[in-house]
Formats: structure tokens, C-alpha cells, sequence
């Protein structure tokens, strides 16, 4: 985070996404349905991996904030990593 190579909060990372900025997307899957539905369309329509992984709780806590539901991954490498890391443990939705 402290990199930049990290965006939090729902806002960001539309934001992200939209300039092309984001290169990976993770939705908590305790986010709310409109949430999971609405990044969903936005990765889609910008050809953004996107994952669902973990609790809010336990995600926010990683970067040192409360109540994160979505992460945009900024730097390739990072994404490449955390997105190995995630299909290891779990498999893409999109």
C-alpha cells in the first residue's frame, strides 16, 4: 500500500478501472450482492481479472483499514503474484 501499488474502497477502484490503472480486482465474498454484480460488469467490460477472496474483516485488516470490501491490484508483478497466489488457494470467477 505504502508503494501505491494497492486501491481500497469501492469509489478508488471504479476510479482505478476506469483510467486503466487497475490490473487485478478483489471483492470480498462478504460483500454485498450489488457490490460482487457491479465490479463484475466493470472487470468484464475492462478485461480486469477478478476475485472473490476472504472476509471484509480479514482483508481490511491486511492493509491496516476496516470495512474494505474491494481491492484494485495496480503494478503487473503484484497482480501477477497475488493472482497465483489466489488460484492456488481458490480459481478465478471471470
Amino acid at each position: 500500500m505504502k508503494a501505491g501499488k494497492l486501491a481500497y474502497g469501492t469509489d478508488m477502484c471504479v476510479e482505478k478501472i476506469k483510467n486503466k490503472k487497475a490490473k487485478l480486482i478483489i471483492v470480498s465474498e462478504d460483500a454485498s450482492d450489488n457490490t460482487k454484480e457491479k465490479f463484475s460488469y466493470l472487470c468484464k467490460d475492462n478485461n480486469i481479472p477478478l476475485y472473490l477472496y476472504g472476509a471484509k474483516d480479514d482483508l481490511s485488516r491486511s492493509v491496516g483499514k476496516n470495512n474494505k470490501t474491494v481491492f484494485a491490484i495496480l503494478d503487473t508483478n503484484f497482480a501477477k503474484s497475488i493472482k497465483q497466489m489466489v488460484e492456488d488457494l481458490k480459481g478465478a470467477i471471470c
